[in-house]
């Protein structure tokens, strides 16, 4: 179950659920929605569905992605909140 990333902002951006940061390079890329575990930093633990949004850049970057969770709200992702992956890749 690996960590996919620690919060640092939450916003809405167009489309479900909130964006997370930080963007980040991912070692692969699971389509569709998948299972994660929100761990909160005060010691809450919560399921959730979430997908990658993917950014492509011109020039020689590599794509990289940012996490997406669905049917939560900004101010539910304080900062501190850890996304961790439970489904197999």
């Amino acid at each position: 179950m690996p960590r996919l990333v620690v919060v640092e902002d939450a916003f809405l951006a167009q489309g479900p659920g909130t964006v997370v940061a930080p963007r980040f390079i991912p070692d692969s890329i699971t389509p569709g929605t998948f299972e994660v575990r929100l761990r909160f930093p005060d010691g809450g633990e919560r399921l959730a569905r979430a997908s990658y949004d993917v950014m492509h850049m011109r020039g020689p970057s590599a794509p990289y992605a940012m996490v997406r969770v669905h049917g939560v709200a900004p101010e539910e992702l304080p900062v501190g909140t850890e996304i961790w992956s439970v489904e197999e890749a």
